[in-house]
Parts: structure tokens; C-alpha cells; sequence
């Protein structure tokens, strides 16, 4: 067998990255590379077998191949239902229903997910403000120090669980926030999920 050039080896391996960077993640067509190599079809063929060899790229004989870079810049995405409003302050009892469906990176999603909207500020501290989407996994049992969408004896709120004991604390993150106003001592608590990430838009 011919021994391979190196620097055409190098000039191929950056040809496939460069044309990842500049088509959203999408590979070229061996096709691609023998027009941008001047290769016949048989020598762009062992061309890339050899990079595979390599690890430098993985080749099914079908999308051609698919680099490294290639899989960081492929992101996946889930659609989450948005279900109505979480009120961040006293808990008030909303009806629950889908007001609309956001596409989310599937890396977020961690099981049975859904999105709410916040209003109110006591959450703010963070960074939990009026109109932010929050995902929430479905979940019926919660962590001390995790933030959680509760549902109370008063409606459902976003808040932070305490446990002391067996009872269940619910605490505003807001430092402005008189002593009396910062936590919840519900007498019923049923557990709806656990907030992962904030999704909001940058003004």
C-alpha cells in the first residue's frame, strides 16, 4: 500500500473542521473532499480510512464522517411543555395548563420535564425574576436545599425546601425580605418537581 502524505493527511483533517464550523456541524461529502483536494475517488476513500485509523474522524460509508467537533457543535433538543405560573412570593393556587411548547438542549433535561413561568421577587437573590421560564423535572420527593415547586394547604410557590425533622420549611431567597416573610411552614406539602435551570432573555 502507498504510504500516506502527511501534509495531505493535516490539509484534509482541517478542510473537514473548517466546513464543520461554517455549515452548523454538518460534515463534507467525500465528494466535497476530492474537489477540494483534487483526488481521485479511490485516493480521497484511503485518505480518510487513514484518519479513521487515526481517531481524528469516525466514517460510516454514509454521512462520510464525523469529527469530534463535529459532535460538540450537534446539540440535540427536546420540546418542554410550558404549564402555566409559578408565583415567587406568597403561594397562590393556579390552574394548571399548557400555554405553549420551548425547545430545550436535551444535556438540560433530566427525565420528565416542564417549564414555568415566575412572577413575584422572592427569588430574585437567585436570579429568579417576573417572566423567567423555569425548568422544572417532575419529582415527588425533594432534598434539603433544593429548589422545588411546592404545592400547599395555600397554592403552589417556588421556594427553597428545608427539612427540620420531618417537617418542611419553605424559604424566600430574598435578603430584602422581612424575618417573617422568608419562610413557610406549610401544613401540607405535596411535592410537583425540582427546578434545574432558568431560562430568560437578556435585557
Amino acid at each position: 500500500m502507498r504510504s500516506m502524505n502527511e501534509n495531505k493527511l493535516t490539509e484534509i483533517a482541517e478542510y473537514i473542521k473548517t466546513y464543520a464550523r461554517e455549515n452548523n456541524g454538518e460534515a463534507p461529502r467525500l465528494v466535497e473532499i476530492m474537489s477540494h483536494m483534487n483526488m481521485a475517488k479511490a485516493t480521497a476513500y484511503r485518505y480518510v480510512l487513514e484518519l479513521e485509523k487515526r481517531g481524528i474522524v469516525s466514517y460510516n460509508g454514509k454521512k462520510t464522517l464525523e469529527s469530534p467537533l463535529q459532535k460538540k457543535m450537534r446539540c440535540g433538543f427536546r420540546r418542554v411543555p410550558i404549564v402555566g405560573m409559578v408565583i415567587c412570593g406568597t403561594p397562590d393556587e393556579q390552574e394548571e395548563h399548557v400555554t405553549g411548547y420551548l425547545a430545550i438542549p436535551e444535556e438540560w433535561v433530566d427525565g420528565e420535564c416542564f417549564l414555568l413561568e415566575a412572577y413575584g421577587d422572592s427569588m430574585i437573590d437567585l436570579g429568579i425574576f417576573e417572566g423567567d421560564l423555569i425548568l422544572v423535572k417532575k419529582a415527588e420527593t425533594a432534598n434539603s436545599g433544593e429548589v422545588i415547586v411546592a404545592l400547599t394547604e395555600n397554592g403552589n410557590t417556588l421556594k427553597r425546601l428545608f427539612w427540620e425533622g420531618n417537617k418542611p420549611r419553605l424559604h424566600a431567597e430574598n435578603k430584602n425580605y422581612p424575618d417573617d416573610k422568608k419562610d413557610i411552614y406549610p401544613k401540607e406539602l405535596t411535592i410537583q418537581g425540582i427546578a434545574l435551570k432558568v431560562v430568560k432573555d437578556i435585557k
